[in-house]
C-alpha cells in the first residue's frame, strides 16, 4: 500500500509540475485494454504522454522497460485512433522521475 500512495503522490507532484509550466492534462490514469498512461497532457499542437515513476533511491537508468515502453505506445495509439482532434499533432513520451528531496528529474522524449 505504501508504493501504491508514494505512487500517487508522484503523479500528483508531476501533474502539478506540467500545470505550472502550461501544460493542459487530458487524462490521469489513463487505463485501456492494451495499457495504461499515468499523465496525458497538452500544450499548444504537442501532445505529450507521460510516465511517471517514484524511487526512494536515486537509481533511475533502466527503469522503464523495452515491453513497458510498447504498452505505452500501444495505449498511446488506442488513444489517438479514439481522439482524431490530435491526428495532426506532435506526440512526445516523457518520463518523470520523482525521488525523495531531489527536483523531479523529466526526461523528454524518453523513447
Amino acid at each position: 500500500m505504501k508504493k501504491y500512495r508514494l505512487g500517487i503522490l508522484a503523479e500528483y507532484i508531476i501533474l502539478m509540475l506540467y500545470k505550472i509550466r502550461f501544460y493542459s492534462i487530458l487524462h490521469r490514469r489513463m487505463k485501456t485494454y492494451v495499457g495504461e498512461i499515468d499523465l496525458i497532457a497538452l500544450r499548444g499542437k504537442q501532445l505529450v504522454f507521460i510516465e511517471v515513476k517514484a524511487r526512494k533511491n536515486g537509481l533511475h537508468e533502466g527503469i522503464i522497460s523495452e515491453n513497458q515502453q510498447m504498452r505505452i505506445k500501444r495505449a498511446a495509439e488506442l488513444f489517438l485512433s479514439q481522439n482524431l482532434q490530435y491526428t495532426n499533432y506532435n506526440i512526445r513520451f516523457d518520463l518523470a522521475v520523482v525521488r525523495p528531496y531531489h527536483l523531479p528529474l523529466i526526461t523528454k522524449n524518453a523513447w
